[in-house]
């Protein structure tokens, strides 16, 4: 089942309808359709306010695919999958390559600075976890969300075996 994301007229999110009642809504003026990055949804223009009941997201990270969902006690509204954020490390190494290739030209030498990476986390984390930041401020627009929950597993490693994770449960945590 389909549910259409309603966003009062002060920009608050309010409880997603169904379709037939958001397009019930749009033909008799009380909303407005939009669209954003795939979502359309409907701003009601004649009520500030709504009763909302919980709605939670999760959060499944993962290496190469993310999942979000969306969904409260009865319904799922959302389920989406993207691509992680992989191409940071390739970069940074990139980033070396181009900076080893500048110091060893015929230029003035620059003193090396050292404090360029402030902090323990590296880029590649950093980033793949302010995209999950985005994405969850994005939903957090057209949905009333009241809690974010993140999937945490952790996979145990097996040495001496080639294929790690061959043996790899979803359920070990």
């Amino acid at each position: 089942m389909l549910f259409v994301p309603v966003v009062g007229s002060g920009g608050k999110p309010l409880m997603p309808c169904h379709p037939a009642r958001a397009r019930e809504l749009v033909r008799s003026g009380r909303a407005v359709g939009r669209f954003d990055r795939g979502l359309h949804y409907i701003r009601l223009t004649d009520r500030a306010d709504g009763k909302t009941q919980p709605i939670a997201a999760g959060v499944d990270p993962g290496s190469k695919k993310e999942a979000f969902t969306v969904k409260s006690e009865s319904h799922t509204y959302l389920n989406i999958q993207t691509d992680a954020v992989t191409w940071v490390s390739d970069r940074m190494d990139v980033r070396r390559e181009m900076r080893r290739g500048r110091r060893t030209r015929n230029t003035p030498y620059r003193k090396c600075r050292l404090n360029r990476s402030v902090g323990n986390l590296p880029p590649s984390t950093k980033a793949r976890w302010g995209w999950k930041l985005r994405i969850c401020n994005w939903l957090s627009r057209y949905y009333p969300i009241t809690v974010f929950a993140v999937e945490d597993i952790k996979a145990k490693a097996k040495k001496g075996q080639r294929q790690w994770n061959r043996f790899f449960s979803p359920l070990e945590v």
